[in-house]
């Protein structure tokens, strides 16, 4: 069957219980990211609350997820991407709790096409980042993962920011598995592995427009997140076979 070129750029943005913000979060990005509706695909992880109804009222594509996981979500987004014989140009990754600030999406859209890269990260510390919107053990958790980075690829990155642009092409050969908080970690020590060209940019920050983060929201869940992390990093290191 002939794939079919709808979108240049998908967006994919994964959701759990985020019914008190996501209508103005997604109406903000359909408003100022320059993207046409069409191009958001927003994947309900097992939300507990109206966030998929809120979703679903406001025209946009939704898909479910049952399995918790931000890992999860983003891979049942690329499954019914390719299931649908859809070939986008670039995927999109954004959070939907309106921490992204919308225009820099066109930052973003307008460096990864201008310079061929294959990854464009957003860097939250290099933009104008929100009072309280980073907590510190995020701001230390991200310090760590770069200067991690740093030491084992001798590469400069001063975040691991939700708020990326790949070439498609350059997703499909990551062949990214983490199902749930190593992703964006997965993604990035992939991409050096494979000398894929990555280019990272300043992005603004706010904080989210309601709720709790789910990954910061308390200390305990901050910790599983950073083991994870961590071990996500040298899992790969040490035991993927570079390609």
């Amino acid at each position: 069957m002939q794939k079919e070129k709808v979108n240049e750029i998908l967006c994919i943005i994964p959701a759990r219980d985020e019914e008190e913000g996501i209508e103005r979060a997604l109406s903000g990005l359909i408003q100022n990211s320059g993207l046409p509706k069409s191009s958001f695909i927003v994947v309900n992880n097992a939300s507990k609350d109206q966030t998929p109804i809120i979703v679903k009222k406001m025209g946009l594509t939704t898909l479910d997820c049952l399995e918790i996981g931000y890992g999860n979500a983003c891979l049942t987004a690329l499954r019914w991407i390719k299931e649908s014989n859809l070939v986008p140009d670039y995927i999109l990754f954004c959070d939907a709790d309106g921490s992204d600030d919308p225009l820099d999406i066109q930052k973003l859209i307008q460096v990864i096409k201008e310079s061929q890269a294959d990854l464009v990260i957003g860097s939250r510390t290099m933009g104008i980042v929100e009072k309280g919107s980073l907590s510190p053990i995020q701001i230390f958790g991200n310090a760590l993962t770069c200067f991690l980075i740093l030491i084992f690829f001798w590469r400069r990155f001063t975040d691991m920011g939700p708020l990326r642009i790949l070439k498609y092409s350059s997703l499909v050969r990551l062949q990214m598995e983490d199902p749930t908080w190593g992703w964006n970690i997965e993604m990035h020590v992939k991409a050096l592995q494979q000398k894929m060209d990555i280019r990272e940019i300043s992005v603004n920050y706010r904080k989210r427009f309601a709720g709790v983060s789910k990954i910061s929201g308390t200390i305990s869940m901050s910790i599983r997140v950073g083991t994870k992390i961590l071990y996500t990093f040298f899992r790969l290191l040490f035991f993927r076979v570079h390609p």
